[in-house]
């Protein structure tokens, strides 16, 4: 049997594993952040949070299953964008990618630091020499840095996102109103550039950014991408 190459794969198939790809970021993300991480950690209050992460020690560890799936999820994600999109701008796509891949990096760098507090809560003997109140303290700071490398890896992310918004307006293959959203997201994840501001405007970017984010996993899912235009693209780009 002859195995496909990846040129003679048609593109609504790219286009509908991202599609699944990208619901599965969208939803490991809301698990993982809001549901597990915000049942667990408790703002500014390390005991409290200290004594959640004790007593739900294995939902804590699902937290870090559930973020790893969602950063395999958005690295394949990514890469199938920039597959759909090189026909547009080779270029562009490619540094798209590059700045997604590096934000990618980041943040599962970053959840190191998620994970650590279970093992400074922990019962082995060499934490002995801290106080109690100290490693709760210690914990609580290891999830806030685990916070600010996400901060940092979103506004990565906005760059990449504002990047693919440009390419999927001037595609063809794909609505232009998906494109005007993908870009509009990807200002708003840019204002982590500065993480306070970010962080004060999350809520209002957030909205935005699921608004972009659910109207292309619908669309991919349930439209794809115009073949005929993406083929006239490929011929166009060589």
């Amino acid at each position: 049997m002859k195995t496909r190459t990846i040129s003679e794969i048609s593109p609504q198939v790219y286009a509908r594993i991202a599609g699944l790809l990208y619901l599965i970021v969208i939803v490991a993300g809301i698990i993982a952040q809001m549901v597990i991480t915000g049942k667990i950690v408790i703002k500014d209050d390390a005991g409290a949070t200290a004594v959640n992460i004790l007593a739900h020690k294995d939902l804590f560890q699902l937290g870090l299953t559930v973020y790893l799936i969602e950063m395999t999820s958005q690295i394949a994600q990514t890469t199938l964008f920039y597959i759909l999109l090189k026909p547009v701008n080779r270029n562009l796509a490619l540094l798209a990618l590059i700045f997604s891949l590096i934000g990618c990096t980041i943040k599962t760098f970053s959840r190191l630091f998620y994970i650590a507090p279970s093992l400074v809560l922990g019962d082995s003997q060499y934490l002995s020499v801290f106080s109690a109140e100290q490693l709760q303290a210690l914990a609580l700071l290891l999830l806030n840095v685990n916070d600010l490398g996400t901060s940092i890896a979103v506004a990565f992310f906005g760059i990449s996102t504002s990047m693919n918004g440009y390419l999927i307006f001037q595609s063809t293959f794909l609505p232009r109103f998906l494109g005007i959203l993908s870009m509009v997201g990807g200002l708003g994840w840019l204002t982590f550039l500065y993480p306070p501001l970010g962080n004060q405007l999350f809520p209002y970017i957030l909205l935005v950014a699921l608004i972009g984010s659910v109207s292309s996993i619908l669309w991919l899912l349930i439209k794809g991408v115009n073949v005929e235009q993406w083929n006239r693209r490929v011929a166009e780009s060589v």
